[in-house]
């Protein structure tokens, strides 16, 4: 017997998520599902930046840089405790050069630029401002001089002409924001689901098969949406869905560093520069480590995504050659991730010019197939409001359903509830009042989980427990394995926590969370065993992190 949804979502990255929040709050009754953990594709692989996208300027996609603008700023506004503000430096190697060629990019080049001059940097800066205005929350670009940029970051190389300030904006828990997008939209529509490690195994006629850590299941839906990034032509065969190919997706890897000199120099902030062969490159601090990123490489297998050691020793070289006071080498690497853009099948085109904007192509009802299927195509992590906005627009036509409410202002998780500047001392003193927990810790919980903070404090008491060599807890781990639809271990190290993507993630800390979340889900000593294996096997794998 089969269960009737009116929208069946494949696919819990971003765009998925943010499209079933935007549909249950509507009222619709809709299912999300994931062959993985919700989060744990490309949306666990960008770059951590919520940005306007400076560099499409060049490429004339003014449209996309005016939304993406106003997607960060409603995102440093709507999820706080996860989306914060990121000055960020732009060195710049000379005056005019790469007029001519931004010239011949915005009329159709499919050649980037090799170098951006100050007057080029400058102009596009202050477009950057102009579109950037709509909601507005950050400061407008400055630009400095190579005596003033040395005097801020003594390491840099002593080629730089100028250097250009302006601020965009990073994801401190991409995957966690995935999940408060997938949480809300639960909360918002009684009879929704959203199952993460449920496969779509196949389909007969209007009914799709699903198999998942409970078992077999079998729904159907009024309209379907393949929101499975780089798998869409995957979960396109899965539908028996005879059509061309979609997504022409294209590697962006990235590695973690332990390297305190360096985050001493970059104070917080990010650089963002040309490496020598033209490609923007990006260092940040990021939890305590410097996040280095990325590559653009043609690439089609998702499940094979990993940071070779020939992109390694081009973000070593690239560092180097900017930052020739400081000394970089592979010992300092504390963790690696590589994933796929979802982009579309683009052939013949220069990865980095492939546009990042998004589009939803529908396959109407065919066959033995009674209902329409949308892809999600394309997109970047900024403007996944906007993306399922517009979609969930289509289907509530196509449906007939009515529009109850946007989502501009629409907090996401955390965010609810969570106090303003002016509030926050007095937040945090209740909470501490209420829980035990001491006023430092319940300012760094409300950081990390805003609102849901008052929860995880609760769950701590007045002594937390934290795991060897971590600021995260036993508690924290305990109300994550509860509430956090917790499967494997590895969603808890990879993503619920920034154990993995730190580094801290120790056999004894991993050994610690199987027995705190085993606890609590109920797993027996061979489970915990099994579990234990496969996130290890994961982190080295796939992260280049073996767990010392």
């Amino acid at each position: 017997m089969s269960e009737a949804f009116d929208v069946v979502i494949i696919g819990a990255g971003v765009n998925g998520a943010g499209l079933y929040r935007d549909l249950c709050a509507q009222g619709l009754r809709c299912l999300i599902l994931d062959k993985g953990d919700f989060g744990s594709g490309t949306s666990a692989a960008p770059s951590r930046l919520i940005h306007g996208g400076l560099k499409y300027l060049e490429t004339g996609e003014l449209r996309l840089v005016a939304e993406s603008t106003y997607e960060r700023n409603l995102l440093l506004r709507n999820a706080p405790h996860l989306v914060k503000p990121l000055p960020t430096l732009l060195p710049i190697f000379s005056w005019t050069r790469g007029i001519g060629a931004a010239l011949r990019t915005l009329l159709g080049s499919t050649t980037a630029p090799r170098s951006r001059g100050a007057l080029l940097v400058k102009v596009g800066l202050a477009m950057y401002d102009f579109y950037g205005r709509r909601a507005r929350v950050m400061p407008r670009h400055r630009m400095f001089s190579r005596t003033r940029a040395l005097e801020e970051v003594p390491a840099l190389t002593p080629r730089i002409a100028a250097v250009g300030r302006y601020h965009d904006a990073t994801v401190t828990a991409p995957e966690r924001l995935v999940l408060e997008l997938v949480q809300d939209g639960t909360r918002l529509s009684p009879g929704s689901e959203a199952l993460n490690w449920t496969a779509l195994t196949g389909r007969s006629g209007a009914v799709l098969h699903l198999d998942g850590p409970d078992g077999v299941r079998d729904v159907t839906a009024r309209l379907v949406v393949n929101a499975a990034g780089p798998w869409i032509d995957s979960v396109n065969r899965a539908l028996a869905m005879p059509l061309p190919r979609q997504i022409g997706g294209t590697k962006g890897s990235h590695i973690l560093l332990d390297h305190p000199e360096l985050l001493r120099q970059l104070d917080g902030r990010m650089i963002y520069f040309e490496g020598n062969d033209g490609r923007i490159l990006l260092v940040f601090p990021y939890h305590g480590r410097a996040l280095v990123g990325s590559t653009d490489i043609p690439a089609e297998d998702p499940d094979q995504a990993v940071c070779t050691p020939e992109e390694v020793a081009y973000f070593i070289g690239a560092l180097r050659d900017l930052l020739p006071g400081l000394r970089f080498d592979e010992g300092q690497i504390v963790y690696a991730y590589a994933g796929i853009r979802p982009l579309p099948n683009s052939e013949g085109v220069a990865p980095g010019l492939i546009s990042r904007d998004h589009s939803a192509p529908v396959a109407e009802p065919e066959g033995d197939r009674p209902f329409p299927v949308i892809a999600l195509i394309g997109g970047k992590w900024t403007t996944f409001r906007a993306f399922s906005a517009e979609v969930a627009d289509s289907v509530l036509k196509r449906l007939g359903h009515p529009r109850r409410q946007g989502t501009d202002t629409l907090r996401i998780g955390g965010g609810q509830g969570m106090p303003d500047a002016a509030a926050r001392g007095d937040w945090i003193a209740e909470v501490s009042a209420a829980t035990g927990a001491g006023p430092g810790r319940v300012a760094l919980l409300l950081d990390r989980y805003g609102a849901t903070a008052r929860a995880v404090a609760a769950e701590e008491g007045a002594d937390p427990v934290l795991l060897a060599g971590t600021d995260t807890s036993e508690g924290e781990i305990r109300h994550i394995a509860r509430v956090e639809q917790v499967v494997h271990l590895e969603d808890i190290v990879l993503r619920r926590t920034t154990l993995g993507v730190t580094g801290q993630a120790s056999r004894a800390v991993i050994a610690r969370v199987a027995e705190v979340a085993g606890a609590a889900l109920g797993w027996d000593a061979a489970r915990r065993g099994e579990e234990v294996a496969a996130c290890t096997e994961t982190l080295t794998r796939r992260h280049n992190a073996p767990p010392s």
